[in-house]
């Protein structure tokens, strides 16, 4: 788990034990990027969402398949739910990677960061954005 850009914290995948720390790690909304089923042993949105809830965690089930065109309101949906969180957000999929390039797509669009930024953030993340730059160029 490492910070994204400003509230936003961005990790793979999540276990149970990790969910149960979340609160303790200032974490007050988690984001699943990652559809149920993708891996064997993966916990379903319906298990995260209830152990979120046990913690005092929000929870929100935004998948974006890998391959698969962006849901429709995906990235609005992200923006809305890190603009509304009263605390830091965890946004997750398998790497992160995914869950990086939907906060990049609205972070771009909004103004709120340019191509650049978005790339040098989830590179300071570990993840290589970079590789994504031509259509994060293509919203601008």
């Amino acid at each position: 788990m490492k910070t994204l850009y400003r509230n936003i914290l961005v990790a793979g995948q999540i276990d149970a034990a990790t969910i149960k720390q979340l609160k303790e790690l200032g974490i007050s909304t988690i984001i699943n990027n990652r559809p149920d089923g993708e891996e064997p042993g993966q916990l379903t949105a319906n298990e995260d969402q209830v152990l979120a809830r046990v913690v005092g965690v929000e929870y929100l089930y935004l998948p974006m398949a890998n391959g698969r065109p962006l849901p429709e309101n995906l990235v609005e949906d992200f923006r809305n739910a890190v603009d509304n969180a009263e605390g830091n957000v965890l946004a997750h999929c398998r790497s992160g990677m995914r869950s990086s390039f939907i906060w990049a797509l609205g972070a771009i669009a909004a103004g709120e960061v340019d191509v650049d930024q978005a790339i040098n953030a989830a590179q300071n993340a570990g993840i290589p954005l970079q590789n994504a730059r031509s259509v994060l160029q293509s919203i601008t």
